[in-house]
């Protein structure tokens, strides 16, 4: 039947791509190692400077917000500095939206943008869940070139998202 439809130049062709297609399971597979060799365990990642809270003051503190002076902040000073910039975010929060809530002279325009602002600016948790996260960036060594302005906005960003 085959002979009666195609040339021999098609019959050879169809020949050849059925024997490829029989020969490729002949092929001889690769044999898995009897003895797998264990991975080593990737370590984690170590702070490239050490960022616990000294026990106690040690003296004046720098003047400039920054990975330095987090350092030399004790675990109190810290989660004050933290309280302090959690409650100042919720006081302007508060206060843009009663004084929406009085004037009422937002332009409509507008209004979704303030109450987004207002809504993405409010803090949702305590502030120890923001030390904790302020603590974890200032592990990082990526994290240690940031001003603690910057560490706290980026740990603000990052809980609230949850």
């Amino acid at each position: 039947m085959m002979k009666r439809f195609l040339p021999p130049l098609a019959r050879a062709a169809v020949l050849l791509a059925a024997g490829l297609c029989f020969a490729a399971p002949v092929r001889a597979q690769e044999e898995p190692e009897l003895i797998p060799t264990p991975q080593a365990a990737p370590e984690p990642p170590k702070p490239a400077i050490d960022t616990t809270p000294p026990p106690t003051a040690t003296g004046p503190l720098r003047p400039a917000l920054d990975f330095q002076r987090w350092r030399e902040m004790t675990a109190r000073e810290r989660q004050t500095f933290v309280e302090g910039a959690v409650q100042s975010m919720s006081a302007l929060a508060l206060r843009m939206r009663s004084d929406l809530e009085v004037g009422g002279k937002v332009p409509p325009e507008s209004l979704a943008a303030v109450v987004r602002f207002i809504h993405d600016h409010y803090p949702k948790f305590p502030p120890s869940s923001y030390l904790r996260e302020m603590e974890a960036i200032y592990g990082r060594a990526d994290g240690q070139n940031l001003s603690m302005a910057e560490a706290f906005e980026q740990a603000f960003r990052r809980i609230n998202a949850r």
